[in-house]
């Protein structure tokens, strides 16, 4: 996993929608940090590169498209390995969707 890195073009100029997007690149961070700390499933790896990829395209597009994001969740939620030989119960999957949920479910306007 790797980090995605904040940058300035992402800014929209309303400080808002501009802190609620840093927050989410902060959660996707906080799962590789914690990811490099616990042994985790490839699943977990190959999501987070998925939402990671997306996320970002919708900060260079300046439209965050929430529907989207829970879409991949829905889908990718409960990982295929979750119960299997392949997990290896580090629970980060289920600490990413609780957060990315929070995040789509605070009430706040993300673009």
């Amino acid at each position: 996993m790797k980090r995605m890195r904040w940058k300035s073009k992402y800014l929209v100029g309303i400080s808002e929608i501009d802190n609620n997007n840093k927050q989410l690149t902060y959660i996707l961070n906080d799962l590789v940090l914690k990811s490099s700390q616990l042994e985790h499933c490839q699943d977990l790896s190959d999501l987070h590169e998925q939402i990671s990829d997306i996320v970002e395209d919708m900060l260079q597009k300046k439209q965050m498209d929430e529907m989207k994001l829970k879409s991949i969740l829905t889908q990718g939620l409960p990982l295929q390995a979750r119960g299997t030989q392949a997990c290896h119960s580090c629970d980060l999957c289920d600490n990413l969707n609780e957060q990315i949920s929070d995040w789509l479910g605070s009430g706040n306007n993300h673009n």
